[in-house]
């Protein structure tokens, strides 16, 4: 009988535990779309630990939480959609925002960091979303576009007869990422005139290019094709 009693008791002190760090488990990962370490193909960068609804590392790592990505996540057959990254890195709130997609998912995978200079400590989010749409703005192609290099210098602009060259500026924008979060401040400016639709460029040569009309907004890497083929940028 004694002997039930002692087996009886850790039976209950072993499922007490079980329970107690099932519920810690579930309080620390509380309000995630997406962990790593239920994961096969993301890892997780060496320090973070979650907290909630995202994961943090003392110290101001954010760069380096962005370069492990961008080199781990393309191994593990993740394509890069877009990354952009904070123009001044040392002020509060810098960081990264970024969207990732794999060949057969229908969902894509955000990784978006911050350090914060209050608490001495970076904040990361990863987060599971619907891939990005991509909205065609010019349905018939045009037989000419007028591009303004420096719109706040000139109103003139130079016209593009170039069949192959416009059919592949109009691949490139209408291809463009939908973008409806906040737009990180570039400084180059730019306007391309199709003819049905008059777009603003925004752009730096090393982060990316936003395309802006009455229709919205898109986004889409640095593509150096396009700087070549629309010759905004003298760089080209």
């Amino acid at each position: 009988m004694k002997k039930t009693a002692i087996v009886i008791f850790f039976i209950l002190l072993f499922a007490g535990g079980f329970y107690v760090y099932h519920q810690e488990q579930k309080e620390r990962y509380n309000g995630m779309t997406f962990i790593p370490e239920h994961s096969e193909d993301v890892p997780l960068y060496k320090g973070l630990k979650p907290k909630s609804t995202e994961y943090t590392i003392d110290g101001d790592s954010w760069q380096d939480i962005l370069s492990f990505y961008k080199r781990v996540l393309p191994e593990h057959g993740w394509k890069e959609i877009y990354v952009q990254s904070s123009p001044d890195s040392t002020e509060d709130g810098a960081g990264f925002m970024s969207a990732w997609q794999k060949e057969g998912q229908e969902w894509e995978l955000t990784i978006n960091a911050s350090y914060f200079h209050s608490n001495n400590q970076t904040e990361v989010v990863f987060d599971k979303r619907e891939k990005i749409s991509a909205t065609n703005w010019i349905e018939n192609e045009p037989v000419e576009i007028c591009i303004n290099e420096q719109p706040d210098r000139s109103d003139d602009c130079f016209k593009m007869t170039d069949k192959p060259t416009i059919s592949k500026i109009v691949e490139l924008v209408n291809g463009a990422s939908d973008w409806n979060r906040e737009r990180t401040l570039y400084s180059g400016i730019s306007t391309i005139d199709f003819g049905s639709v008059s777009v603003e460029v925004y752009y730096e040569m090393d982060k990316g290019i936003y395309f802006v009309s009455e229709k919205g907004t898109k986004w889409m890497k640095p593509e150096q094709e396009f700087f070549e083929l629309s010759r905004i940028s003298k760089e080209y």
